[in-house]
């Protein structure tokens, strides 16, 4: 029996156009994708494990954080894996600080990081410091909504990463605003801010025009987040930073995921997706931490013990003794009176003989425990270097200084709260009411002498009224970690400072 020519046409057009149809039925299915993406934020310098004096119940440390990077990694070679830091690079370790976080993006670039976005501390040493980082970085550093002088084509606004599959992911990098107001204002002389949502607007067009994801990448705090997720159309999930909180799943606000994973590198956040389309869904989140159960990278592993041992001499000095934990956690010198923050504006007072001091809780940045104090404890709780300034307030501004700390949402663990000496007050309807200056109840009317930090007597915070107010401003030249040092040195018998009751709430 023969195949008739007719035939053989019909099947040679079949075996032509079919697998052109087939071709173009998968380009109409939606390709199904993966992602994995891995990300952490507000490290603060913490290169080494801590607390350094137990290494097996320790946490953190670049070197574990590289070694779990690289086995996720291994895992699955073709799926795609993007890694993301959510800033706060610099200030909080003495093992950073006394290199001004160069080791510290070395060690990024190491990580393969993918973008990393602007914090509101990486000016703090300077804005040529920063732009040194910069050109070191082998990453893009993103914020959309800042300008910095000195920056152009090196702080970008976006980025794009390559996956596999064809998969293209965009990044927008957004900072806080708290970028010009946490850091000296020294450090953000010329640089300007415009609205966030502004500022992702005017770039999300071209990103999704070019990507098949968009990522969110913010260091604006997490109610600021909340705000991105609804009211910027085309973010698809938002990775991040500012507050150091660890969320053990995302939240969401609407169809926005919402991420951020802790501080200090103590944990990787991981999430894994499946991209349909344009439809992301969670195939599985968690916070995997970083501890001594976890692998290490050896070679950078080695170059943090090298670090340790040249300032662990003088570090691991004992300068005195504290009879009770010292509380510095955000929470504590942050939200309310904290005896930390008793006893260093008490130590400020004793020692500048003014009638009030006033410190930002965000001075603080570490506790004090129980037992031996060292030099190398104490550069954690202060490692910004501020000084002791002295001036004179009229009591109308001073009282206006205490409206403003009372007025801030404790939720959001705000640097601005101020911890007092020399006066008490009562926090009540946003106000500080109820307040005496010694035992006599603030005289609107009077000049009071006042001792404060460099950083807050030149509007740092957002206390621009009060550095304006400040008159007969004086350097005392006296650093808030030597007068620190000092008290615990002239107190042999140890610090036993406690709460008492000088700030309340009703």
């Amino acid at each position: 029996m023969s195949i008739s020519a007719l035939t053989w046409r019909r099947i040679t057009l079949a075996a032509i156009f079919l697998p052109l149809l087939l071709w173009l039925l998968l380009q109409w299915v939606p390709q199904e994708r993966h992602l994995t993406l891995l990300h952490f934020n507000d490290f603060h310098g913490q290169l080494a494990p801590y607390p350094e004096d137990n290494p097996k119940a320790s946490a953190g440390g670049i070197a574990r954080l590289a070694g779990t990077v690289e086995a996720i990694r291994k895992e699955d070679p073709r799926r795609t894996l993007v890694l993301l830091f959510g800033g706060d690079l610099l200030q909080g370790t003495m093992l950073s600080s006394l290199h001004h976080g160069h080791p510290d993006l070395a060690m990024l670039n190491a990580l393969g990081l993918d973008a990393a976005v602007m914090g509101n501390h990486e000016l703090d040493y300077g804005q040529e410091n920063f732009i040194a980082l910069l050109k070191e970085a082998r990453f893009p550093w993103l914020a959309a909504n800042a300008a910095i002088p000195g920056t152009q084509g090196l702080l970008r606004p976006s980025a794009i990463v390559e996956g596999k599959d064809g998969l293209r992911i965009g990044i927008l990098g957004l900072t806080t605003s708290e970028l010009v107001t946490t850091t000296h204002p020294r450090n953000s002389k010329g640089v300007t801010l415009i609205d966030p949502l502004t500022a992702a607007r005017g770039q999300l067009t071209a990103l999704e025009a070019k990507t098949q994801v968009q990522i969110l990448l913010s260091h604006l705090g997490f109610a600021e987040d909340r705000r991105m997720a609804r009211e910027l159309q085309g973010i698809d999930l938002i990775v991040g930073g500012h507050n150091h909180f660890a969320f053990e799943q995302p939240k969401r606000e609407g169809e926005v995921m919402i991420l951020q994973a802790g501080e200090r590198g103590r944990w990787l956040g991981r999430l894994d997706i499946k991209i349909k389309g344009d439809r992301l869904e969670l195939e599985s989140y968690r916070l995997i931490p970083i501890n001594a159960d976890s692998p290490a990278d050896p070679v950078m592993a080695g170059q943090v013990e090298a670090m340790s041992k040249e300032v662990s001499k003088e570090m691991d000095r004992v300068v005195g003794r504290a009879l009770v934990p010292l509380d510095g956690r955000r929470e504590s010198v942050r939200r309310k009176e904290s005896n930390l923050g008793n006893f260093c504006a008490d130590a400020a007072r004793k020692l500048t003989q003014v009638d009030v001091v006033l410190f930002n809780g965000g001075t603080f940045r570490d506790s004090i425990g129980a037992g031996a104090v060292t030099l190398g404890k104490i550069h954690r709780v202060f490692p910004f270097g501020n000084e002791l300034v002295t001036g004179t307030l009229p009591g109308s501004e001073l009282q206006a200084a205490l409206d403003q700390s009372a007025a801030l949402d404790p939720e959001d663990n705000p640097g601005g709260f101020l911890q007092v000496s020399g006066l008490r007050f009562v926090i009540a309807g946003g106000r500080a009411v109820d307040v005496k200056v010694g035992d006599k109840p603030l005289d609107p009317s009077a000049q009071y002498r006042i001792a404060t930090s460099d950083f807050l007597a030149e509007g740092g915070d957002g206390y621009s009224r009060f550095a304006q107010a400040l008159q007969q401003k004086i350097s005392t030249g006296n650093r808030l970690l030597d007068m620190v040092v000092t008290a615990f040195e002239e107190n042999p018998g140890g610090i036993g400072t406690a709460v008492d009751g000088r700030i309340e709430r009703r």
